[in-house]
């Protein structure tokens, strides 16, 4: 039923979309009656190394022995390089792209989205524009995506228009984005387009190499962020945001896929007393990790400026400042940032 339901001949799918033909769900398809590995043909006439299932009405269908290998070994993990994790942020040195060249040629997307996939945040230079760049820039990896504070934002101290810390000049620590929202957002960019006073760098943390020196040295507590629902909450004057889920999201496989911690917009929650003592430390942990100095990278942004973190691997933050700081930014979906991703590694296996 399985290889009937996954085949990739044209009669189960459609080779364009990918989408699938037959229907195994009616129990009316018939019983393999052999199988064999061979060479396969498909539409474009290319030979494939596959597995040839013949059936008892007659028909054959295949399902490609690279698909069955992908799947065997690393069902979760997408195609390219592995994640370059980084405990230490003066052992990482990632290129900085050119605003104009991500704006005019896909090799130089292709770079970036590697560099954001590897890292978990990426630098740019060159922006000069406004809200029309910033949109620009965005639709090369996907499209803004519209939040309460709008597809495209400005952030600086003096605005009034959300009452959110971000809104300040206090020091933020690490922390991803929309905790509060079910869907977090996938990426943040920031823009500097006016920048005064002292202070204000940025920081970045991994947080996916936070989690794996949490699961190596207290697996205890690993499984305790990765099991405990923890609340979060964004309130303003007409907007009330509440969503959960644990701190450290897991794949089928247990591999990290996401990480959400902010403990600003945390909200209050109850457990059993021993349940609560054992949350309490396995969060503080995680929280003392992010916060070491030798994981932070810290940049001072200036205009022209642009930083991309990965919103669900790479916590962001600031430093106190003075002056002014202005930014214009946007949020990115993840599963664009993803697919834009597959297509460059489609792209450099073609070459």
């Amino acid at each position: 039923m399985w290889l009937r339901d996954h085949g990739e001949d044209p009669t189960s799918f459609n080779p364009n979309t990918r989408q699938r033909r037959v229907d195994v769900l009616s129990r009316s398809v018939p019983v393999g009656l052999s199988a064999e590995f061979g060479p396969v043909t498909d539409q474009a006439g290319q030979h494939l190394n596959a597995l040839q299932i013949s059936w008892d009405d007659g028909t054959a269908t295949w399902i490609s022995t690279a698909t069955l290998d992908q799947l065997l070994t690393s069902p979760d993990a997408p195609n390219g390089p592995p994640l370059h994790l980084w405990s230490d942020a003066s052992t990482i040195d990632p290129p900085i792209a050119g605003v104009a060249d991500i704006l005019e040629t896909e090799a130089a997307v292709d770079q970036l989205v590697a560099t954001l996939y590897t890292f978990g945040f990426a630098q740019l230079s060159g922006f000069s524009g406004g809200h029309a760049e910033v949109d620009a820039l965005a639709r090369r990896i996907g499209y803004p995506r519209s939040t309460i504070f709008d597809p495209i934002w400005t952030l600086a101290p003096d605005l009034n228009e959300h009452e959110d810390t971000a809104y300040s000049d206090i020091f933020l620590g690490p922390h991803t984005d929309g905790t509060y929202s079910h869907d977090a957002p996938g990426l943040q960019m920031f823009c500097c387009v006016e920048r005064s006073g002292s202070g204000g760098e940025s920081i970045v943390v991994d947080g996916f190499a936070a989690a794996e020196d949490l699961r190596s040295s207290r697996p205890d507590l690993f499984d305790v962020l990765t099991t405990v629902d923890v609340p979060a909450h964004y309130v303003e004057p007409g907007v009330e945001l509440r969503a959960s889920r644990p701190a450290i999201r897991l794949s089928p496989t247990g591999t990290v896929q996401q990480i959400s911690f902010n403990n600003y917009d945390r909200s209050p929650m109850l457990l059993g007393d021993a349940a609560m003592t054992k949350f309490y430390e396995a969060y503080g942990e995680f929280h003392r990790l992010l916060n070491q100095p030798h994981r932070w990278r810290t940049v001072r942004l200036e205009p022209g400026d642009v930083l991309i973190t990965d919103n669900w691997r790479g916590l962001h933050g600031r430093m106190a400042y003075t002056g002014r700081r202005v930014f214009h930014g946007c949020y990115l979906n993840h599963e664009d940032f993803e697919s834009r991703h597959r297509l460059a590694q489609a792209t450099t296996a073609g070459r």
